[in-house]
């Protein structure tokens, strides 16, 4: 099994599909985007495959396909597909901006997909076309109704709350996914990338312990021991107004204020093939080199588990996230992969 130095087994991997996205998202990318890497560079789908059959056979269990948006590589089925069939694998999901869902929902429940989430920043039109710059509300929204349609049904809704821009939209946000059976995680805005990408004010932090407090004007709050997943999420359930007798579980991810990396169980692709150990480190090492220059498949796997092991080795036992917001890594969160 894969672990770090300090005894953390990796049993959830996180891999890019592509670095390219049809959004700005201002926590995730410049206006005039990024220099995107060359599409000969991206691991293809058989080297996606080989890769995660490694890891899920040294301990992984699920993984989560990301972007970018994972949604503009056309053979996005194919890959979903390729991965439920490996032995020992127990979860494949994707996180999409949810834009073309409407047009793949179909293709990716018969690929076998188990799970996916939406990024769902904003209810309101305007506020939604800020924050993301090109994206389309409406078409987000019927996304996600199609997905349901066709069985996709596991789907969590993600929010980044952003101080001076949605944070007075917890409610309504809360109201919605209540309405609609559906998962909501809210997530602190964190300090990734190049602090200029916003247009006006730069975003800030809304501290998981305030978005609490003010769920609680509402909502009687009560600690829920669930998971509902393999990540960093943190579960309670929301009883009174608009709630199922049994309440309604939501989920906050407090990378900054409420540090998780003490039960770190994943690690990241990029979509080039760089692994990254932490979201907010920089060290990485390849393994589309191994990839590409080995013939025989024993020597890839060695040599992959080699790069892999010294990726961990490198793993910090916490990151150096902060409310005063500065940045850990100047790589925009599009290009290391969500």
């Amino acid at each position: 099994m894969f672990s770090d130095s300090f005894g953390r087994d990796i049993t959830y991997l996180r891999v890019s599909v592509t670095d390219r996205c049809n959004f700005r998202c201002q926590y995730c990318m410049p206006e005039d985007g990024v220099d995107f890497e060359e599409r000969q560079d991206l691991l293809t789908a058989d080297e996606i495959e080989e890769v995660v059959g490694i890891f899920v056979d040294d301990g992984v269990r699920k993984v989560r396909l990301t972007g970018g948006e994972p949604l503009l590589r056309p053979d996005l089925p194919e890959i979903v597909d390729r991965l439920t069939d490996l032995e020992g694998l127990e979860h494949v999901a994707i996180t999409t901006n949810g834009y073309l869902l409407g047009r793949k929902a179909e293709a990716l429940a018969d690929a076998g997909l188990d799970s996916l989430n939406v990024s769902l920043d904003s209810l309101d039109d305007e506020m939604f076309e800020e924050l993301t710059r090109l994206g389309d509300l409406e078409r987000v929204l019927d996304g996600i109704e199609t997905a349901r349609d066709h069985g996709l049904t596991d789907l969590k809704l993600n929010t980044v709350v952003v101080g001076g821009y949605n944070d007075h939209e917890l409610e309504d946000l809360a109201n919605f996914a209540i309405d609609r059976g559906l998962i909501l995680r809210f997530i602190e805005f964190m300090p990734l990338g190049d602090q200029q990408l916003w247009d006006g004010p730069g975003g800030e932090c809304v501290p998981a312990n305030e978005i609490r407090s003010r769920l609680s004007e509402r909502w009687t709050l009560e600690s829920d021991s669930d998971t509902y997943g393999a990540g960093p999420a943190r579960y309670m359930r929301l009883h009174g107004p608009n709630t199922p007798d049994e309440g309604h579980p939501l989920g906050i991810i407090g990378a900054v204020t409420e540090c998780f990396c003490n039960d770190c169980n994943r690690m990241r692709i990029t979509a080039t093939g760089q692994v990254r150990a932490c979201l907010a480190d920089d060290h990485s090492l390849s393994v589309r080199a191994p990839l590409r220059t080995y013939s025989d498949t024993d020597e890839r796997r060695r040599a992959i588990e080699s790069v892999v092991q010294r990726a961990l080795g490198q793993k910090d036992r916490s990151h150096d996230f902060d409310l005063e917001g500065s940045t850990v890594t100047d790589t925009t969160m599009s290009q290391i992969g969500g």
